[in-house]
């Protein structure tokens, strides 16, 4: 599939909200009765690693989920580049490892590589990605309750004898590193990102409902008028009807997504806009027996093609 997300892709690497993600995932896994492995809601950040359902990845006893893209033009046949997405979850079903295939030429693909690493209170503790010639690093803290306390970021070049796989902690030459605290209150989370001189950067403010729900989540930066936005909506049976990000951190942005769902509480399709002409239309087809996503199509009325998702999954 050509993936017209791929600078997305890239951008949502560097910036890497993790931590809000990590957060959402909890939210909406607790009030979502549909039986996908994957999150109703997912972030901008997880074109890259969706987020998961666990309790159904632990209840379908899951130990990979790979998603292989086609496209089809119209007028055309399906076309086939050898694009995949792998996600492998360990014994206890959390997410362990990833990795994303891009073609860049007939001969040649981009791989970007994630190791996830857990305390033995099942906290993300260390996010590690190889991508090409760069080690990009976050180390996570939580508190006792399970909502996040600190977060850092470290973006490295790794030695020469390194691999994702034999990593070692002051080899690498440090390009960049960042570092994030967190302020929790009854109905918000305020997240503070300091540089390397350990002054603030940029705030990030999360608001949810009296029923914990999130309900908006604003961005900004310091320095100029920078800043994003999501805003989410539920409807009467405490489903997320749609959602709204809107922005300037790569030009003016105002893109929704809005959901329907079937007759079992899962999601029968999502259409998505671009201010308020929709540019796709999403169909999720399932295993009629354990619930998981088999196929996913993107009609994409922009540029006049279907784009092709096709799930495989291996078990314990």
């Amino acid at each position: 599939m050509k993936l017209r997300l791929r600078k997305r892709i890239l951008e949502g690497l560097r910036r890497a909200q993790t931590d809000i993600v990590l957060l959402v995932a909890f939210t909406f896994i607790a009030s979502s009765s549909a039986f996908a492995q994957l999150a109703i809601f997912q972030d901008e950040d997880d074109v890259i690693t969706p987020t998961f359902r666990y309790d159904v990845i632990k209840q379908n006893k899951i130990s990979s989920i790979t998603i292989a893209f086609e496209y089809k033009p119209d007028g055309a046949g399906i076309i086939n580049d050898g694009n995949v997405k792998y996600y492998r979850f360990d014994s206890l079903y959390r997410l362990a490892e990833s990795y994303f295939t891009v073609r860049e030429s007939r001969d040649s693909w981009d791989t970007v590589r994630s190791l996830y690493y857990y305390d033995k209170q099942g906290h993300l503790i260390i996010k590690r990605t190889d991508e090409g010639n760069f080690f990009d690093t976050w180390y996570y803290r939580w508190y006792d309750d399970g909502s996040m306390k600190r977060r850092a970021h470290v973006h490295e070049v790794p030695a020469a004898s390194s691999s994702l796989t034999d990593f070692r902690i002051g080899s690498q030459t440090i390009l960049s590193a960042d570092s994030f605290a967190y302020t929790p209150y009854p109905k918000q989370l305020q997240r503070f990102g300091y540089n390397e001189e350990h002054k603030i950067y940029e705030r990030t403010i999360s608001y949810f409902d009296d029923k914990h729900r999130l309900t908006s989540r604003n961005f900004h930066y310091e320095v100029g008028w920078l800043y994003s936005q999501v805003d989410v909506k539920y409807d009467d049976k405490n489903r997320i009807s749609d959602y709204t990000f809107t922005g300037n951190l790569n030009g003016d942005t105002y893109r929704t997504t809005s959901i329907t769902y079937d007759a079992n509480g899962g999601i029968a399709s999502e259409k998505l806009f671009d201010k308020f002409k929709q540019t796709d239309n999403i169909e999720f087809m399932y295993d009629k027996d354990s619930g998981l996503i088999t196929n996913q199509l993107d009609r994409d009325f922009v540029k006049l093609t279907i784009n092709i998702s096709r799930f495989s999954y291996e078990y314990r």
